[in-house]
């Protein structure tokens, strides 16, 4: 089955001017007054969470493992004038496709939990490679102790947004609980017209829960500091940030 990695159009659909707004703030408010220049964000998507970075006067990198997902993040750059340098990469194996260092490497949009286990100490091992001394690692993700506490099947993504042409885009998630502890979350896209349903998409994305505890065990060992959450604009959401000591 198709991913929405597969699908920017898609993908980018419930992000709003208000949402771009809301990370603008959160990145303003999170990294003001910290020696913070150059960014990358390894899991930066089409751009979505990260480029409102630039207006902010950071100079921003990027990779991902999705090439559509690239592809639409070049697009989006060259037509709002930001020059944000894009590599198609692994974020289990960011050393090899960069050979310097930034003063904070990002990983946004829930991307932690599609790695699980020794791949997700892996992947912070590899964000840690290219972060300079005294620098800081970021993480955004869902609040998976939260989230697991109900196990709830079917939960709403997002409010349904309604399209300039009058179409209604509502979005239902259902989540399968697995024995290893994993997660199937199948999303489903009604398109509605005059109150009736024309066109269904399927999405399923499979993840990894991790706990905080899991993350700042790992951060610890590598020698990072001051590791806080701070406010994040997102119900059931977290942010983490961590100074490298």
């Amino acid at each position: 089955m198709a991913t929405l990695y597969d699908v920017p159009e898609i993908y980018e659909e419930r992000f709003s001017e208000w949402a771009e707004q809301a990370y603008r703030e959160h990145y303003q408010r999170t990294l003001e007054g910290l020696p913070i220049r150059e960014i990358l964000d390894c899991s930066i998507g089409s751009g979505c969470l990260t480029f409102c970075l630039c207006g902010l006067g950071y100079q921003v990198w990027g990779s991902d493992l999705s090439r559509p997902m690239l592809d639409r993040a070049a697009e989006k750059a060259r037509e709002k004038g930001l020059d944000v340098p894009l590599v198609q990469c692994d974020f289990r194996e960011l050393t090899k496709a960069f050979d310097r260092q930034f003063d904070c490497v990002m990983s946004t949009g829930n991307a932690l939990a599609h790695v699980g286990g020794a791949d997700l100490e892996r992947t912070l091992e590899q964000m840690d490679a290219l972060v300079k001394p005294g620098g800081y690692l970021y993480f955004d993700s869902r609040d998976w102790e939260a989230e697991l506490k109900g196990k709830c099947r079917f939960q709403p993504f997002g409010r349904p947004f309604l399209r300039e042409d009058g179409v209604r885009i509502n979005y239902v998630q259902m989540w399968d609980y697995h024995d290893d502890g994993s997660i199937t979350i199948n999303i489903l896209h009604a398109y509605e017209r005059e109150g009736e349903i024309f066109r269904q998409e399927v999405y399923e994305e499979h993840l990894y829960p991790f706990t905080v505890g899991d993350v700042k065990r790992v951060l610890e060992r590598l020698g990072y500091q001051r590791i806080t959450l701070p406010p994040f604009p997102g119900h059931n959401w977290y942010c983490l940030l961590a100074q490298k000591g």
